[in-house]
């Protein structure tokens, strides 16, 4: 069934949670930084430096925050219910992604928050793990496994800086020491990526620090240049499952990111839609044999998405328009896409299996292992 966020679990997630996750100099710049944006401002840097660096790809509205703040106690309100019995797994659609919002702006020398605000995932662990007797579930350890192509270095900086006995951070992306960028020299495709950040780095965004594992209650698997289905499923088997028994959480919360799939316009990975239901069942199984199959998961990122808006610079004959998404009332009458016209057609792909198709099979995965009870 689809649930809504009530009033409570907002407060708790600005008042309670969130200044737990993130220091309050990063949350009252982001507030301060939103409350100045005027209401018909879209498309603003959210999270630039003072020399107004880093900030390209982290860009919103006067209702970001807002928005932020929605995702955090979405996921908060999951934990609630999947620990309390009202439910097996939640699948939290939210927006903006928040893996890579770290303690502070930039965790572990990434060069941008890379389309993050607020860290639900981690937040929904801290909450998890809080004392009831302090407002929290009184868990005694969570486990994250992050599926997102890009490390989730704000994760890893909020739960995991140091050994904590109470988390598992598990993170498969793309990436690796042997690897210095991308092996893709599409032009469209190299200019999206650029806007994780703005500028090229070393590695893969957010940088090193996905790499290696600094301590046990971190993995890291780096899965190369592009994340395939062979790579992700032997990682699952002979590395998180095995990790994940061992640890033996009580809940599992997945950072679910779409953007491994074969038609993103990232260009980093060669999953199927298919293929993320799979990870799904597997996350499943983990959960019913730890953890009497508590797991729910937080959307993080995924962009393979067609366009939604027809171009306006361009005359195009009837019979070669762009294939556009339809959204309905839910279309922002004056949101315009912005996109190359050879980057159109990359995202055409989309229609025949994209994000949408990923998000489905990914709750279809949960589904059936309801049924499995």
């Amino acid at each position: 069934g689809k649930e809504e966020v009530e009033n409570p679990y907002l407060e708790i997630a600005e008042n309670v949670v969130i200044p737990k996750a993130h220091k309050r100099s990063y949350i009252k710049r982001l507030k301060t930084k939103i409350a100045s944006i005027q209401p018909n401002e879209t498309g603003v840097p959210l999270t630039d430096d003072s020399e107004g660096e880093g900030g390209e790809d982290t860009m919103g509205s006067r209702g970001s925050y807002t928005a932020a703040i929605v995702g955090v106690a979405a996921s908060i309100k999951a934990a609630d219910m999947v620990v309390g019995g009202q439910c097996v797994n939640v699948f939290c659609a939210v927006r903006p992604p928040g893996h890579h919002a770290g303690q502070e702006l930039r965790s572990m020398k990434a060069i941008s928050n890379g389309f993050c605000l607020f860290n639900s995932a981690a937040c929904a662990a801290l909450y998890a793990t809080t004392p009831r007797s302090q407002g929290g579930l009184g868990l005694r350890r969570v486990c994250i496994i992050d599926f997102d192509v890009h490390h989730g270095n704000g994760t890893q900086d909020i739960l995991c800086p140091t050994f904590d006995p109470r988390f598992l951070y598990v993170s498969l992306h793309a990436g690796g020491a042997h690897i210095n960028g991308y092996d893709d020299e599409d032009s469209d495709a190299e200019s999206f990526r650029l806007k994780l950040g703005g500028k090229k780095q070393e590695g893969i965004f957010p940088g090193r620090c996905g790499d290696t594992s600094p301590h046990e209650g971190v993995l890291n698997i780096p899965l190369g240049q592009k994340v395939t289905a062979s790579a992700m499923g032997t990682a699952l088997v002979s590395q998180v499952t095995p990790a994940v028994e061992v640890f033996s959480p009580d809940l599992i919360i997945l950072s679910a990111g779409f953007d491994a799939h074969m038609n993103d316009p990232l260009g980093m990975g060669g999953l199927t839609a298919e293929d993320f239901g799979s990870v799904t069942e597997v996350a499943c199984q983990m959960a019913y044999k730890t953890c009497s199959g508590r797991i729910f998961s937080v959307l993080e990122g995924g962009y393979g998405v067609p366009c939604c808006q027809p171009r306006d610079d361009l005359f195009l004959p009837p019979s070669t328009e762009d294939r556009l998404l339809q959204l309905g009332s839910d279309l922002p009458a004056n949101m315009k896409d912005d996109v190359p016209f050879t980057f159109r057609q990359k995202l055409d792909r989309c229609h025949a299996e994209g994000f949408l198709e990923c998000v489905k099979e990914h709750v279809k995965g949960f589904v059936k292992c309801n049924k499995r009870k």
